[in-house]
């Protein structure tokens, strides 16, 4: 058992090591602008660890009320652009209503879709998940954490990449998930997770 800890201690480091170097801030040419950036989550959580809301895990949800609140404030916004313009020209601006519709279908949707709903990411001491992994994993099987900027759309999205070892497979896997939209921020989820693997005692991975 001691010999596959210590083989297991030292694939670990040598995954982590090649993390490191690949993710590593490099200087970007002019057509680099938009490459991808990955932050590791101690740097990203700013140093603080913050003690979770709940003592016993720390629960990560979509944030409902605020797409809610941002599609409440796009509708007042464009009815008051349209009685602006009805009482200007004397005419009702059917483009403005179909844009009205469309925030109204797409809060809908927000509210039907299964795969925003119920816990989306779980921290506790025993372990971490996140909805595309099939089960908790313990933090010494967590070899490193990333929250990766993709800057592919009109404004950047942010994602939490994991690179952990899954014992049923004997390898190395990744997973993230798009972390734009949730109860907590790209920080507030950084500072939790490495909250929880300090008290896990396995915030670090020696690389030699």
């Amino acid at each position: 058992m001691c010999k596959m800890n210590e083989n297991l201690n030292k694939r670990k480091a040598g995954v982590k090591k090649y993390l490191e170097e690949l993710f590593k801030e490099r200087p970007r040419k002019w057509w680099q602008f938009k490459s991808d950036d990955y932050t590791p989550t101690r740097d990203m959580g700013g140093g603080k660890n913050d003690y979770p809301h709940n003592p016993e895990e720390t629960i990560v949800k979509y944030d409902f009320k605020r797409a809610l609140r941002s599609s409440a404030l796009f509708l007042c916004i464009s009815l008051a652009m349209c009685i602006f313009t009805a009482v200007k020209e004397g005419e009702f601006p059917v483009s403005f209503l179909a844009m009205g519709c469309l925030a109204l279908l797409f809060s809908a949707f927000q509210l039907l879709d299964q795969e925003r709903k119920g816990s989306l990411m779980l921290f506790n001491k025993d372990g971490f998940w996140i909805k595309t992994m099939p089960q908790q994993v313990s933090w010494d099987h967590l070899v490193a954490s990333y929250i990766r900027k993709n800057h592919g759309g009109e404004d950047p999205s942010y994602y939490l990449l994991l690179y952990y070892y899954d014992e049923t497979k004997d390898e190395f896997l990744e997973t993230e998930y798009l972390i734009d939209g949730l109860d907590m921020t790209k920080e507030e989820i950084a500072s939790q997770m490495e909250f929880w693997k300090i008290i896990a005692g396995t915030n670090a991975i020696t690389v030699d």
